[in-house]
């Protein structure tokens, strides 16, 4: 049965803090940030998880651990289904080939057959109404027709586990609504869902449980509902102290 089991994970990155002008300040030194710190999880059949917490909290670097994307420094990961990672609406493209051959190469990393991704290339040209512009240099799209196109590939998916990183809103909102359709069918295909979004909105319509992450920490696992409440009682704790640092900062008039 389709599962995924995450002990005691932990991950870190090496960055440099100083950067001036595009280059390195002769002090800088090679600094290190721990994005995930101790996460520990047990995610089931059925389970339709949103990811909670404010940029930098760690819900990218999950999904991707998840995905085997990133190798943590300590702990296991365990899955169990066919994983497919939707990581935001540029990644995967390459702009200097047309709409129509980035389709086709990702069937091929998707080890589909010619016949299928015939197939499904043709189902997406139509579904994402991108009309003779599929033949185009994705380099011409507008930020619109680039969101489409990516999501279109959505189409070529079979999965258990589907990780999503952003990237749904897809352009005008007729398309949005049809997307919004297209979803709600292949979320009835997947068996576990988890969905980073900003739109609160959005992941009540396609999610029954939370995970509210807080620099690199799982601070709450369960409803939906209850970790949201959690979730914008901490932002407005957040806002209201950066309120009074600014309030408080001395006037240099």
């Amino acid at each position: 049965m389709t599962s995924i089991s995450l002990n005691n994970i932990t991950f870190s990155y090496n960055y440099f803090p100083s950067i001036s002008g595009g280059l390195l300040r002769s002090n800088a030194g090679l600094k290190t940030k721990k994005a995930l710190s101790e996460v520990s999880l047990d995610i089931q059949h059925g389970d339709r998880i949103a990811l909670l917490g404010t940029n930098g909290s760690g819900k990218s670097t999950l999904l991707k651990v998840i995905a085997g994307i990133y190798k943590p420094e300590q702990g296991e990961v365990n899955t169990v289904g066919r994983i497919y990672t939707f990581l935001g609406r540029n990644v995967g493209v390459m702009p200097q080939l047309s709409g129509y051959d980035n389709l086709q190469i990702r069937g091929l990393l998707l080890n589909l057959s010619d016949d299928v991704i015939a197939q499904k290339v043709n189902e997406i040209a139509e579904f994402t109404e991108l009309g003779n512009a599929i033949h185009r240099p994705v380099s011409t799209y507008s930020n619109g027709m680039k969101a489409r196109l990516t999501f279109g590939m959505l189409m070529f998916i079979e999965a258990d586990i589907l990780l999503i990183d952003e990237g749904l809103g897809a352009g005008d909102q007729f398309f949005l609504e049809k997307a919004r359709q297209f979803i709600d069918g292949l979320l009835d295909q997947s068996k576990i869902l988890i969905f980073a979004n900003h739109s609160n909105q959005l992941l009540k319509r396609f999610c029954n449980k939370a995970i509210l992450m807080n620099q690199g920490k799982l601070i709450s696992y369960g409803d939906f509902d209850q970790v949201l409440q959690q979730y914008n009682q901490q932002s407005s704790a957040v806002l209201k102290n950066q309120t009074q640092k600014i309030e408080n900062k001395p006037s240099l008039s």
